[in-house]
C-alpha cells in the first residue's frame, strides 16, 4: 500500500535508509538535502519504507503544485529494490489529486507510456572510477589532456583552503551570468546547501589559485553511497583561459579513482557543457522529465501554463 504522508509524518531516519540502501540512491534525496532546496516536501510510501518517492509542492493562487526543487536534477521512486515500471506507475498514481499541476523530473530512464503527462528526455554525464588513474586519464580526450598540462605550466595550484561563499561568488559572477531566473535567494540557498554538506562530512571544496594567490576556479562535490556529485563551479575569465577546470577535475578524479564506484557531472543537457564532460571519458545517462496540466482554464489564462 502505497501512503500519501505530510512532511511532519515521515520517519526521517527511515527515509534516509531507504534512499542509502536503494540501488538507484541519489544524495538530491535525502532529507538533509531537500530541507536545504525546498520549503515544503511531503512523500509518498509504500510500506514500512519499503520504496519512497518526495514530493516537493508549493501553492500559487491558493492552487497546490508539484515542482522540481533547485539546484537537484530529479526526484522519482526509490526502492529497495529495482524499481520497475509497474512500481513507477503505481506511485504516479498515487499522487493526491489536490496537485493540480505538475512539473519534475524522474531518474528513471525508461519511457513511460501514460498520456496524462508529457515525458521528455533529458540526458546528464557520469564516469565510472572503477579503475586507476593511469587507465582512468587515458580515455580522457585532447581537449582534457592539454588544458591540464596548460594550467600546470602556468603554475595554478589546488586548494581547499575556501569557503562556501567562494565558490557561491564565483559561480554566480562568471556561469551565473549566462543563467536566466537565479535570484539572491537562490545563492544563498546553494551556501546554505554547501555548509549543511561540510557539516555533515559529505561535501568536499576545491579552489583554483593563481601565482599570485588569487582564487580563479572553485568548485564543490558531494560524496555519498561510493559516488561523488558535482554539485557547483566556475571559472572567471583567467580561470577559462588556463583550463583551471580541468585541473580542478584532474585532482579530484585522481584522488578518487578506484575509491568510488560513479563520478556524477551534474548536467547536462546543454551540449557545450556535455562536451566539457565527454572530454573526460563520461557517458550520456537519461532521465525523464514529467508534466501534468490539470488547472482550470482561467487559472491556465492568468498563469501562462499550458
Amino acid at each position: 500500500m502505497i501512503a500519501y504522508l505530510k512532511h511532519t509524518h515521515i520517519d526521517k531516519t527511515k527515509w534516509d535508509a531507504c534512499i542509502k540502501e536503494s540501488l538507484n540512491t541519489s544524495p538530491f534525496v535525502y532529507t538533509w538535502y531537500l530541507d536545504a532546496v525546498c520549503k515544503n516536501w511531503d512523500a509518498l510510501i509504500l510500506k514500512d519504507y519499503e520504496a519512497v518517492f518526495p514530493l516537493v509542492w508549493n501553492t500559487k493562487l491558493n492552487i497546490s503544485y508539484l515542482y522540481q526543487p533547485i539546484f537537484t536534477r530529479y526526484l522519482g521512486v526509490y526502492s529497495k529494490n529495482e524499481p520497475s515500471g509497474k512500481l513507477v506507475n503505481a506511485f504516479l498514481d498515487a499522487i493526491p489529486n489536490k496537485f493540480k499541476y505538475i512539473e519534475f523530473s524522474i531518474q528513471e530512464s525508461t519511457l513511460l507510456k501514460r498520456s496524462d503527462f508529457e515525458i521528455k528526455e533529458r540526458t546528464f554525464q557520469t564516469l565510472d572510477l572503477n579503475c586507476d588513474y593511469e587507465q582512468l586519464h587515458e580515455s580522457f580526450k585532447g581537449d582534457a589532456k592539454r588544458n591540464i598540462k596548460k594550467a600546470e605550466k602556468l603554475g595554478l595550484a589546488v586548494t581547499n583552503k575556501i569557503e562556501p561563499k567562494e565558490v557561491v561568488d564565483l559561480f554566480k559572477y562568471n556561469k551565473g551570468k549566462e543563467l536566466k531566473g537565479l535570484t539572491n535567494n537562490d545563492y544563498e540557498c546553494l551556501e546554505k546547501l554547501m555548509t549543511t554538506s561540510l557539516s555533515n562530512d559529505t561535501g568536499i571544496i576545491l579552489g583554483i589559485i593563481n601565482t599570485k594567490n588569487e582564487l580563479i576556479a572553485g568548485g564543490f562535490f558531494i560524496k555519498s553511497d561510493n559516488r561523488i556529485l558535482f554539485l557547483k563551479g566556475s571559472a572567471n575569465a583567467e580561470g577559462k583561459s588556463a583550463g583551471a577546470m580541468y585541473l580542478l577535475l584532474n585532482h579530484l578524479l585522481k584522488n578518487y579513482s578506484s575509491q568510488i564506484q560513479l563520478f556524477d557531472f551534474g548536467g547536462s543537457s546543454v551540449e557545450s557543457v556535455a562536451n566539457f564532460n565527454r572530454n573526460f571519458g563520461a557517458t550520456d545517462n537519461v532521465y525523464l522529465q514529467i508534466k501534468r496540466n490539470n488547472l482550470p482554464f482561467i487559472i491556465k489564462l492568468i498563469s501562462g501554463k499550458k
